[in-house]
């Protein structure tokens, strides 16, 4: 047996056991400290700004987005709305109540980033299966 349970540990041998472990855990935490401060990727703050591209049914047409900080956007040809980033998707929730609609709702557009730098964003929609290339304006 390799730790017989007759066996007495003594005073010297638990406090090796648990100053190990104590810098086994502070290592450890360390390093995910140090993942997550520096090697993370961006968080959503990078899609703030104007976006303007093309999207599959848009044909000719091209489709604009201006994300604010306060994650409510705007549309240039679609109505506005809040955003919000999470994981690899960009959720888009747009309020329908203008004077043409006879009881507001909502709708929510939910596109995954297929790949996005600090000038470029290509996704594409989960419902429909869109695909969309937007640069960055400003």
């Amino acid at each position: 047996m390799l730790f017989p349970r007759s066996r007495a540990w003594t005073l010297r041998q638990r406090w090796l056991i648990a100053g190990a472990v104590i810098v086994g855990l502070a290592a450890f935490f360390a390093l995910v400290y140090s993942y997550e401060r520096h090697y993370r990727g961006p968080d959503d703050s990078i899609f703030v700004g104007t976006w303007r591209g093309e999207a599959d049914y848009t044909g000719e047409q091209r489709i604009g987005y201006s994300f604010k900080a306060d994650h409510t956007y705007h549309g240039e040809w679609e109505p506005s709305g809040t955003w919000y980033a999470g994981g690899e998707f960009l959720y888009l929730r747009q309020r329908f109540d203008g004077p043409s609609v006879s009881v507001p709702y909502d709708t929510l557009q939910i596109w995954h980033v297929d790949s996005m730098t600090k000038t470029e964003l290509r996704m594409h929609n989960v419902d429909w299966g869109l695909h969309a290339l937007l640069n960055r304006v400003e």
